[in-house]
C-alpha cells in the first residue's frame, strides 16, 4: 500500500469493480496518464494481479461495514481523491415469477445501495473540481425482460445520480453517468448463457479498452448523461420521454438484436 506524499502533486483515481474487464482498462489507462490508482475489488486478488493499479483494496458493496472501512482507508493513504469511477455490478437474469431472493438483493446492494453508501462515505475527500462518473447500464434507460432486478437497480442509479449531480453543484463537483451498450467481457458471457436478455446485441459489443477510453474522453467530463452515439442518445431520449415509444418498436429491435447476436455468436467461432 501506498503512503501519503506531500511533494507529489499526482491526482488520485479510484476504481471500483477494478478486477472486470473495464475495470481493468480503466486502471491501466489512468496509470498511463499519470494518475496513482486506487482499485477495489470484492474478490481478494493475488498480489501478481494487481500490478495494474498502485493499490488494491477490498471493498463488498454488499457489506455496510466493508465499505467504511474502504472509505476510511482511502481517506489515510490519500489527502483528496480527483476521479471516482464506479464501476461494479452484478446481473443475475430471472424472470419475475421465479425470482430468488439471494440474487434479487444481491444486485440491488450492488448495483445501487452499496454504490450510494460508498458515495456518502468518500464526499469528504473528494477534491474540489473532482469529477464521480457511474457506470450506468442501456438497462437504465430501457427495461430488460427477464432481468428486472438488474433494471430496478439501474434505472435507481440513474435517479440517484441526476440527484447528486445537482446537490454537488455548490461543491464544484462533477457527476456523470455513462450508459455504454454491451461490452465484450465475462459478465457479459455469463449473463447470455443464464438467460439475459437479447437486446445486449443492438449493437455489436465493444471491446473493455474502447469503453475505458471513452469513460476517460474528455466528452464525458462535460456532460451529466452520456452515451455512445447520437444516436443512442436520440433514441435513449425518446424511450425516456414516451413508454408507448419504446413499446411500439421493441418487436423492431428484438428481431434486429437477434440478427445481431447470430453474427456476433458465429464471428466468435471463427475467430
Amino acid at each position: 500500500m501506498f503512503r501519503k506524499n506531500k511533494e507529489t502533486p499526482q491526482k488520485v483515481a479510484v476504481v471500483s469493480g477494478a478486477s472486470g474487464g473495464i475495470g481493468r482498462a480503466l486502471c491501466l489507462q489512468l496509470r498511463q496518464r499519470g494518475y496513482r490508482v486506487i482499485g477495489l475489488s470484492r474478490q481478494n486478488a493475488a498480489a501478481g494481479d494487481t500490478a495494474y493499479v498502485d493499490c488494491m483494496l477490498a471493498c463488498d458493496l454488499t457489506d455496510s461495514h466493508s465499505i467504511n472501512e474502504t472509505a476510511r482507508t482511502i481517506g489515510q493513504t490519500s489527502a483528496s481523491v480527483d476521479l471516482f469511477i464506479f464501476c461494479a455490478g452484478v446481473i443475475s437474469p430471472q424472470s419475475v415469477a421465479t425470482l430468488e431472493h439471494a440474487p434479487v438483493i444481491e444486485q440491488i446492494q450492488t448495483n445501487l445501495l452499496g454504490v450510494m453508501l460508498l458515495t456518502n462515505a468518500i464526499l469528504p475527500i473528494m477534491a474540489k473540481d473532482s469529477h464521480i462518473i457511474y457506470a450506468n447500464s442501456m438497462a437504465g434507460i430501457f427495461p430488460l425482460a427477464g432481468s428486472s432486478a438488474y433494471t430496478a437497480s439501474k434505472f435507481g442509479l440513474r435517479g440517484f445520480a441526476l440527484a447528486l449531480e445537482q446537490e454537488l453543484k455548490p461543491r464544484h463537483i462533477r457527476v456523470s453517468s455513462v450508459f455504454p451498450g454491451s461490452v465484450n467481457t465475462s459478465m457479459l458471457a455469463t449473463e447470455m448463457e443464464r438467460g439475459g436478455s437479447v437486446l445486449n446485441f443492438m449493437s455489436a459489443p465493444q471491446e473493455p479498452e474502447a469503453i475505458a477510453a471513452w469513460i476517460l474522453s474528455p466528452h464525458v467530463r462535460k456532460h451529466v448523461e452520456n452515451f455512445p452515439s447520437s444516436f443512442d442518445r436520440l433514441f435513449c431520449s425518446l424511450f425516456l420521454w414516451s413508454p408507448g415509444f419504446l413499446r411500439l418498436c421493441l418487436p423492431l429491435m428484438t428481431a434486429w438484436a437477434k440478427s445481431r447476436r447470430a453474427h456476433y455468436r458465429k464471428s466468435n467461432k471463427t475467430t
